[in-house]
């Protein structure tokens, strides 16, 4: 069995730019930070917990603590709450997101997981707003490790427990250049989604199979299963 790792933010939310402001707002709020928002490329780990901690080192010069990283999250979800106000959950789905994590569970030989680099309450709620959010779906996130490669491993971990298999290889879905790389680093196969310049990022960070949504279907399997076959 093969297991396919999927992002969130962007990879199955359409979410990503109210997830920027809203995060940057929390860290502002948390820690008192007036500067503009950054590129999250230069930080080290692009997670939730780990730009918190890191721009609590470049702003004010000292470690982030617990309880400031637990308001930062806390008021992640606030924000998220507020502006994740649109009452259609397809208007959160990146197109065909819903049908291809359904069509996982059925399958045979391919098994679905999550690994986000956010926390898992702002998560879950934005996979709640979208109609996505699946208790039985293994998921790790930036809550369990701080580096994206190790959420990812904890991921697949809670996936063997899960599905009690042994996988015989692994793909990510992500929307990153930080995803590339993480992707790139654990020998796993790697699945785009992006189109215009986001889909040049990726490109330019080496990934060689982009797609812009999981629309139609079958095309989506079909590039999955050549990937499978090039990985072997």
């Amino acid at each position: 069995m093969h297991l396919v790792v999927f992002d969130i933010d962007g990879t199955l939310t359409d979410t990503c730019e109210v997830d920027k402001g809203c995060y940057w707002g929390a860290i502002h709020d948390a820690f008192r930070i007036a500067a503009d928002q950054p590129d999250w490329s230069t930080f080290r780990h692009v997670t939730d917990c780990g730009i918190a901690c890191e721009s609590c080192e470049r702003y004010l010069g000292r470690p982030a603590n617990k309880s400031e990283i637990d308001a930062v999250r806390q008021r992640l979800v606030t924000l998220l709450e507020s502006a994740l106000v649109v009452k259609n959950p397809v208007n959160y789905q990146i197109p065909g997101a819903f049908a291809v994590l359904s069509l996982l569970r059925e399958s045979p030989d391919l098994a679905a997981a999550l690994a986000t680099g956010g926390f898992r309450a702002s998560a879950e709620l934005k996979l709640r707003r979208a109609g996505l959010l699946d208790p039985s779906v293994p998921f790790a996130s930036s809550d369990d490790a701080l580096s994206r490669e190790q959420i990812m491993r904890i991921a697949a971990d809670r996936a063997a427990k899960r599905y009690m298999v042994e996988f015989s290889g692994f793909t990510f879905i992500g929307d990153g250049v930080w995803d590339v790389r993480a992707a790139r680093n654990l020998g796993w196969t790697f699945i785009g989604i992006g189109a215009g310049e986001n889909a040049e990022r990726l490109r330019r960070a080496g990934a060689d199979t982009i797609i812009p949504d999981y629309n139609p279907i079958a095309r989506f399997l079909s590039i999955l299963r050549r990937s499978l076959e090039r990985a072997t």
